[in-house]
């Protein structure tokens, strides 16, 4: 705890000396930009329906050529229902009368608050921030740091970043010596990070991130990226509402190991077409970790100048996983082939299956920048961005109670907005 209260002071100190930097700076040689998005998640799988707004705002000033603050917030406005049971072909056939399906109704509101600055110096940048985030079953506070160098006459770029994260998650008071599968899931968030309520408890969970970037300019109309990202998370993982039945009258809070390796490596490339007047850009990822997922990705995109100040582009994405090795499509019919301290690991998350997903979108973009006279008299340059996608997921080896899931379908629109001033 003593460690979260040293993160928590460190962003507050960060927030303060961006506001005073911001103040105290001198009007002539401040450069404000601000931005604002707004996003739209609808899903709609077999008993399901999933809606989450997301709305963000961050404010960045330049008080000198050296110097870069920032502040923002944003927030996740759930509601919809969410699968809490999930029970093997085999329990349903023999017990076709049991409720082996449930669903949990959710309603949550996550708010984030960040800040951070940039230092720069000649062709070397230093930056470092954090963010609190708060939810009714879950807290989180973290701190990051960033070095960025160009070499080259510019042509290259490498970037470090770091992040940790002092995430608490709720939970369910359970038997000390309970084994996993006499624990129980978590009915409701009622309660939560309450110290009078004697009936909840909460869980560390700690976050490394570790990013290094590499951009080069090829040539004056090809650009390529590389990008190598590990995270390591430890603590409690597990969904502390989701139920898995693992027998005749035995469901209990699925069960994960509380250590993970994630790593993934991208490679992107943007290429700009002259006589189009137009860019491609393509990227690649690959995805493993210690849990046995392995994933593969493929995006395309294609954008094309319509006039000076507005772009219109459409967009692609197929991606593919395995499941962890714990998971089971039925935990009743026989064990998984991974055993965890206290006994197998047991989950009911779909996203831990093996599953396949694509997307397509449109996007327009519609983007000035003052040249003798401000946009509208006051603003330096304006962007409008409109985005929307489908996504189609196929989970092909998860059912509810021995009936698939189907292609489960999700619909996202973003509008984003900055200004310069």
């Amino acid at each position: 705890m003593q460690l979260i209260h040293r993160a928590v002071r460190a962003i507050g100190v960060i927030l303060v000396a961006a506001a005073v930097l911001v103040v105290a700076a001198p009007a002539r040689a401040q450069a404000v930009q601000f931005d604002t998005t707004h996003g739209l998640y609808y899903e709609a799988p077999l008993r399901t329906h999933m809606f989450v707004y997301t709305p963000s705002a961050t404010l960045t000033a330049n008080p000198s050529d050296w110097l870069s603050v920032n502040a923002g917030w944003e927030a996740d406005v759930v509601s919809g229902a969410s699968v809490a049971t999930k029970a093997g072909r085999a329990y349903q056939a023999t017990q076709p009368s049991a409720d082996v399906i449930s669903t949990a109704s959710v309603h949550d509101f996550r708010n984030v608050g960040r800040g951070g600055f940039t230092v720069k110096k000649d062709n070397t940048s230093f930056g470092a921030g954090g963010l609190y985030s708060t939810e009714n079953d879950y807290r989180s506070v973290s701190f990051n740091v960033m070095a960025r160098t160009e070499l080259y006459e510019h042509n290259t770029q490498l970037e470090l970043d770091y992040a940790h994260n002092f995430d608490d998650v709720c939970d369910l008071v359970q038997d000390p010596n309970a084994l996993p599968a006499g624990r129980l899931a978590l009915p409701s968030s009622q309660g939560c990070f309450n110290p009078s309520d004697k009936t909840r408890t909460q869980h560390d969970i700690a976050i490394d991130n570790l990013q290094g970037t590499w951009s080069q300019a090829l040539t004056p109309v090809f650009q390529m990226q590389g990008i190598y990202t590990l995270q390591i998370v430890n603590g409690f993982q597990s969904d502390p509402y989701r139920s898995v039945q693992l027998g005749a009258g035995l469901k209990a809070q699925e069960y994960t190991p509380q250590n993970r390796y994630r790593h993934s490596l991208a490679v992107r490339g943007n290429y700009f077409m002259r006589g189009l007047k137009a860019a491609l850009r393509v990227g690649l990822r690959g995805y493993w970790d210690t849990w046995n997922i392995t994933s593969g990705t493929v995006e395309l995109e294609f954008e094309k100048y319509l006039t000076s100040a507005f772009r219109l582009g459409v967009n692609g994405r197929l991606y593919k996983q395995t499941g962890a090795i714990f998971w089971s499509d039925d935990y009743t019919g026989g064990a998984p082939p991974q055993l965890g301290p206290k006994g197998q690991y047991f989950t009911g998350d779909r996203e831990l299956s093996p599953f396949f997903s694509f997307m397509v979108g449109v996007k327009a973009t519609y983007a000035v920048a003052a040249a003798e006279k401000k946009v509208l008299g006051f603003m330096t340059d304006t962007k409008l961005v409109v985005a929307a996608n489908f996504m189609q997921f196929n989970y092909d080896e998860y059912t509810l109670g021995g009936q698939s899931l189907g292609d489960v379908r999700a619909y996202l629109l973003n509008l984003g907005f900055s200004a310069g001033f």
